[in-house]
């Protein structure tokens, strides 16, 4: 099999560098404005965004880490009060849910404004109708291609 050549090679590069860019400002912005490490702001985010409980197995997909790693970060996020574990009802009495506390959906909601001017401002902002369309026909083929 050939090598990728250059030019694509090149594009990979950058998007690894950009997302690595904006993963700093976005990781330095959150410390710094909200006292919030970005992955738990994620974590925060996953649940929100799923009503606010799921399940671990659930929330480590969402959040794109093994379950372990995300079981360091729960336990910071509940010493903090921003989640609790509860036991699962009815058929799933053995899993566990992790619930967003009202708590860390106040933290949730006052990160977000950072983390979405940050996003604005490094990505979306930048982008023209032409280049969302393009990015998600290319990012669709990489998605589909795993």
């Amino acid at each position: 099999m050939a090598a990728p050549d250059p030019e694509r090679i090149a594009v990979w590069r950058s998007f690894l560098a950009a997302h690595a860019a904006v993963r700093a400002v976005l990781t330095l912005a959150l410390d710094e404005e909200r006292e919030l490490q970005l992955p738990w702001f994620e974590v925060l985010n996953a649940l929100q965004h799923a009503g606010g409980k799921v399940r671990v197995m659930e929330l480590a997909e969402m959040v794109l880490v093994t379950p372990s790693s995300l079981s360091r970060q729960l336990n910071g996020l509940e010493h903090e009060g921003l989640v609790r574990r509860e036991r699962g009802v009815g058929a799933d009495k053995r899993g566990v849910l992790i619930v967003l506390t009202r708590e860390g959906r106040d933290t949730w909601r006052r990160a977000n404004t950072t983390y979405q001017r940050v996003v604005k401002r490094l990505f979306t902002g930048q982008l023209t109708d032409t280049d969302v369309v393009s990015m998600q026909r290319v990012l669709g083929k990489v998605l589909d291609a795993s």
